[in-house]
């Protein structure tokens, strides 16, 4: 995932990660920048005050610009300065939606209930600032012939752009409207996370007949079992509780033998936001409103106006992208779907036996065990965590010469301070020496956690020079494994170590940047690119000779078995396309209803998922709730991934493109990754994204090596 000011604000341009105020803060502790940050100050009730007065500091900034004389302009007291203006309001923001997706409490929800539609009609009205507008028209036309560096010239071009894009030209009504649709948008969103929240706390599912869960791996019974006794103090009977912060529910659906009860199980996820937390009315508002935005600033469609900087460029080109994808992944598809239902039929010794949405993620697991010979629950026990992190660790080493090294955490001054007992923190040095950042590791679940995996960027710092020795970067890397029971290390999935790699391919863009301009450093790049660093190195998680060094047995400490090796590589052939076809849905029917929200505006929300598939949605005779309901990246923020989520299927294709010229050196190749952080790590937003990809690989892009690693390739 981006970085955290992606998700919240959406005047991209205008937002720094520079801190030039001062370190002091006094009686601020949500604007104090120092480091390592304080965490124990920053309680709810201080951030409504500090937020007040990050926004006088901002303005008083901004008044300071505006009465500039044409004389008087430089780069320095203008696009400088305006970079600069909004630190203490971001340092205090960002701390704020950190603590909101990590510490949640109704005390948090009502303070940022308070501050988030205050700040983001704040922030919507610098850009509609006509003594700053002015300000800046007549010094960028000074600048054109001033002697700016790369950087600064992008950083001009690109901030006037995103002036205009946000109404800094419209008329005097236009301009107040578009100060109030993000305000409304950023209480919508808000809105949208506590029902979201709400819906996850709210809902379990119980059972206490054993003979039901039978097939499910002792790990998964026991979370329950325990969660059981924790909300039943006393009772005498067997139970267990599943919840949607364990993983426990879906191997429920993945490994339970008995249908009824993957058939009950389905059927009461279809109940999450719904009723008491139900999400749909929200979701509509946010639709409008991304709409009308969308208008006012001159754009026919909400993904025109989102995509304008993106690679794809505007929702056409991204739908033409994902229909072209799901016409190669279609047949397969539909062949896919019929091997279960065959599989079910041999099984259960039925002809003519139906495939049912509860079935697919079970007999896809038999089929993986049966025809590739792969148990996951085996698998699992080669993915201790201490040594999936080792691994990680010494890849990247490995790649690129740095040491990542553990601080403990402490008490005093200067000491490390941490949000929870289980969060761990870690410096990442270069191989010279020179500290390139630090970062906190926040692994397990827990109730007041959001769901899912991200990296944020808590400052983008700056690189050394030769006046300058810089500024450590410092990034957060989130997941949400289940805590591990007792003293036993707790044991990853494939799939989760993926991820645990994906987040720190996020964290080293953060950590490789070499761009001195906060707002164009590090992750600060459009959302179809974003995600290559990431997804590049999840492709690491299959590579043979990287898994053999750290895919070691949890007890005997043995390396992962070649036989296995062979398994896991062989079973990416499983499934392939039902798997591609899901996440490519999701992305057209995100793409869909922002396109045509009027087409939607009508019937239920739960419709649209069938709509959008046509003849690909296989289970059109089941009633479900959409999967709009609990889409956390398109409504949990004003922009978030909205119009965007095709991106993670359009990284994939360069992702693997430039795999692939890893593979072609050998694998985890010095030079090769030395050339990789050059072009692309290095660069965030300073260059085109295309112009990035090129400079690696020397042409444009092919579908080609994304199709092949998937096993669809013809």
């Amino acid at each position: 995932m981006r970085s955290l000011r992606h998700y919240f604000f959406p005047l991209i341009l205008f937002l720094s990660c520079s801190l030039p105020f001062p370190a002091s803060s006094s009686g601020h502790p949500f604007l104090d920048n120092s480091r390592p940050i304080r965490w124990s100050l920053l309680t709810p009730d201080r951030l409504e005050p500090d937020i007040r007065e990050a926004m006088r500091l901002t303005q008083a900034a901004v008044d300071r610009i505006s009465r500039l004389q044409p004389e008087e302009m430089t780069y320095d007291n203008t696009f400088r300065a305006l970079e600069d203006s909004n630190a203490p309001l971001l340092e205090g923001m960002r701390k704020a939606y950190v603590l909101k997706s990590l510490c949640d409490s109704a005390e948090l929800r009502k303070a940022m209930d308070s501050a988030a539609p205050r700040v983001s009609a704040f922030l919507s009205s610098i850009t509609k600032n006509q003594a700053l507008w002015n300000v800046l028209k007549t010094a960028e036309s000074r600048l054109r012939t001033a002697n700016l560096d790369l950087e600064q010239k992008r950083y001009m071009e690109l901030t006037m752009q995103s002036f205009r894009d946000n109404g800094a030209d419209l008329p005097p009504d236009r301009r107040a409207r578009l100060e109030a649709i993000d305000r409304e948008l950023a209480l919508a969103t808000q809105r949208f996370n506590n029902l979201y929240m709400d819906a996850r706390k709210a809902w379990s599912w119980t059972v206490q007949d054993a003979s039901l869960l039978e097939g499910i791996d002792r790990t998964a019974l026991q979370q329950a079992q325990d969660e059981f006794k924790k909300r039943n103090p006393g009772h005498s009977g067997p139970g267990w509780t599943f919840t949607l912060d364990s993983a426990a529910a879906a191997r429920v659906m993945e490994k339970a033998s008995c249908e009824e009860c993957r058939k009950e199980l389905w059927e009461h996820f279809q109940t999450v936001a719904t009723g008491a937390c139900d999400t749909e009315p929200v979701i509509r508002d946010i639709l409008a409103l991304r709409a009308e935005k969308a208008h006012l600033c001159g754009y026919g469609t909400y993904p025109a106006y989102a995509l304008r900087e993106s690679m794809a460029g505007n929702g056409e080109n991204a739908m033409k992208f994902v229909n072209e994808l799901l016409d190669k992944v279609k047949a397969p598809f539909f062949r896919e779907m019929e091997t279960l239902r065959r599989l079910k039929a041999r099984l259960t010794e039925q002809e003519n036996a139906r495939l049912n949405p509860w079935d697919v993620a079970y007999y896809a697991s038999l089929q993986a065990k049966e025809q590739f010979r792969l148990d996951p629950e085996e698998l699992r026990r080669y993915f201790p965590l201490p040594r999936v992190m080792k691994g990680l660790f010494s890849l990247a080493e490995q790649l690129y010469g740095i040491r990542v090294a553990e601080v403990p955490a402490g008490k005093g001054a200067g000491a490390v301070e941490l949000w929870n007992p289980d969060v761990r923190f870690f410096t990442i040095d270069d191989e010279k020496g020179n500290r390139l950042g630090s970062f906190y590791l926040d692994l397990f679940s827990r109730s007041s956690k959001r769901a899912g995996a991200w990296m944020n960027a808590l400052d983008t710092g700056s690189p050394a020079t030769r006046e300058n020795p810089g500024k450590p970067r410092l990034g957060m890397v989130c997941l949400n494994i289940q805590p591990p029971a007792g003293d036993a290390a707790p044991l990853l999935s494939h799939q989760e170590a993926r991820i645990l790699f994906h987040e720190f391919g996020h964290l080293l863009h953060l950590m490789f940047t070499r761009v001195s301009i906060p707002s164009l450093a590090g992750t600060s790049v459009p959302r179809d690119f974003v995600e290559v660093p990431s997804q590049f190195m999840e492709n690491w998680c299959w590579h043979p000779d990287v898994l053999k060094s750290f895919a070691r047995h949890e007890k005997t400490g043995l390396p992962i078995p070649e036989d296995m090796l062979r398994a896991l590589d062989a079973s990416r052939g499983n499934t392939p396309a039902i798997t591609l076809a899901g996440q490519l849905l999701y992305a057209k029917t995100d793409l869909a209803v922002h396109l045509e929200p009027e087409r939607f505006a009508a019937g239920p929300l739960d419709g649209v998922d069938a709509a959008v598939a046509g003849d690909m949605d296989y289970f059109k005779d089941f009633k479900r709730t959409g999967k709009l309901r609990t889409a956390r990246h398109l409504f949990s923020s004003p922009a978030g991934y909205a119009s965007f989520y095709f991106a993670y299927r359009w990284a994939e294709v360069l992702d693997k493109d430039i795999f692939e010229a890893f593979e072609r050196a050998g694998g985890p190749d010095r030079e090769t990754a030395g050339k990789f952080r050059k072009a692309i790590l290095e660069k965030g937003y300073t260059v085109p994204p295309m112009q990035q990809f090129t400079e690696f690989m020397g042409r444009k892009p092919s579908m080609d090596a994304m199709l092949r690693k998937r096993r669809l390739s013809s």
